[in-house]
């Protein structure tokens, strides 16, 4: 008897669900973007800017074109993935960073570094990095979502990145550092060609979606970034979301600064930042963890109430101990709101509107993200202190708790 040739070909799906390896690749893909991006850049800067002639200030811009780069990447990104496999443009962001490290470790001028660095290295970091992952993890999960996306943003690498630069920089120099860096993407291509977009490609079904679907986002939420504009929701995660960032910007920006100001002496405050920074970690996966038992919009919304009450009291009583036992606090609610925040979106908007919804997200939240360090510094340049500064921190926390723990109290998600 024969067999229909449609049955004897088809293929068998793999034996085990293919989606902790997305989790993995994912970790590696963003960890990789922004770990040799922003992870580095503080290490680069000094030696590049005395070796091509920039001035402190003109180097810092550096950073600030990678963070505009992926902002306007975003929505961009969201149309991209309807009509590219993540894969591919996770490959080309790989390739681009690849590229762009060399070019900057061979300029000869500033504006040749910027372009590599900045440029380049921008836009590669961006579509290889935090907005690919994310979406690979909505698309493979609904059960353990926030665990997967609190998994792929533990920032693992933008802690361990910097001491091996310093290393690299001064054993060689920062050209050899940059090269090694782009070393590193290289080695990381092959295994992109590991990506699968969706579970479906190869006969399989996201984690939970039998079970769950329906409760974590409806694929038929309508996608278009004109119909993300009008949904009131979608601007209330964005606002809760973006007065949350600032908080972690301003901290990792000018909490030595604040804790010097207070009599704590400089090598004490510079290990306030390895607290924070290890908490951040741990916080990243417990967020997650955490948004898949009470919810995404409940967990971003006790966030910033967490984050209200630790900062006034950081503010009212600035001593070393109670510092450090703040920052036990702090540092998760910062580190957990990117997986919280991405888990929400995918929740409410669903496979096909998540990478719509966070790229446009990405764009609209950078006046929160580029001008919170600035302000916060502006803003001690003119009263000599931070007290004003930390208590607008306190009064964005307090708007966001409000936003989703009041004012969207009836919303899922």
């Amino acid at each position: 008897m024969d067999i229909p040739a449609n049955t004897a070909q088809a293929p068998r799906p793999p034996s085990g669900f293919l989606g902790w390896r997305m989790i993995a690749l994912g970790f590696l893909a963003s960890n990789l973007a922004i770990g040799l991006t922003f992870g580095t850049f503080g290490v680069l800067i000094k030696p590049v800017a005395a070796e091509l002639g920039a001035s402190r200030g003109m180097a810092s811009f550096g950073i600030a074109l990678i963070l505009l780069l992926m902002g306007v990447a975003g929505p961009a990104l969201g149309v991209a993935f309807r009509r590219f496999r993540i894969r591919s443009v996770m490959i080309t962001g790989a390739a681009l960073m690849v590229c762009g490290f060399m070019l900057a470790a061979r300029a000869q001028s500033f504006s040749l570094f910027l372009l590599g660095y900045s440029i380049l290295g921008g836009a590669g970091c961006a579509m290889l990095g935090i907005i690919p992952a994310s979406t690979l993890m909505a698309n493979w999960f609904v059960a353990r979502r926030g665990m997967a996306l609190g998994l792929i943003n533990v920032p693992l690498l933008v802690a361990a990145a910097p001491p091996v630069a310093a290393w690299l920089v001064e054993s060689h120099d920062w050209r050899f550092a940059l090269t090694a860096q782009a070393a590193v993407i290289v080695l990381l291509l092959p295994l992109l060609w590991l990506v699968t977009d969706r579970p479906e490609d190869v006969g399989q079904a996201p984690l939970g979606a039998s079970a769950g679907a329906c409760a974590h986002g409806s694929e038929t939420v309508g996608t278009g970034y004109g119909h993300l504009l009008r949904d009131r929701f979608f601007w209330g995660i964005l606002i809760s979301a973006g007065l949350i960032t600032t908080g972690g910007i301003v901290i990792v920006s000018h909490l030595v600064p604040f804790a010097t100001d207070s009599g704590i002496a400089p090598t004490k405050a510079a290990a306030l930042l390895s607290v924070n920074g290890t908490a951040s970690m741990v916080g990243a996966l417990l967020c997650g963890v955490i948004a898949d038992r009470i919810g995404a919009r409940l967990t971003v919304g006790l966030i910033g109430a967490v984050l209200a009450v630790l900062w006034s009291l950081l503010l009212t009583f600035p001593h070393y101990e109670v510092i450090v036992a703040l920052l036990v606090g702090i540092g998760p609610c910062s580190g957990g709101l990117q997986p919280a925040f991405t888990a929400l979106l995918a929740n409410t908007f669903g496979r096909e509107g998540f990478a719509p919804a966070l790229g446009l997200a990405t764009l609209l939240m950078l006046p929160f993200t580029f001008f919170a360090a600035p302000m916060a510094g502006a803003i001690y340049d003119a009263t000599g202190s931070y007290d004003t500064a930390f208590m607008l921190e306190i009064g964005a926390f307090s708007i966001a708790a409000t936003i989703m723990l009041g004012l969207f109290s009836r919303r899922p998600g």
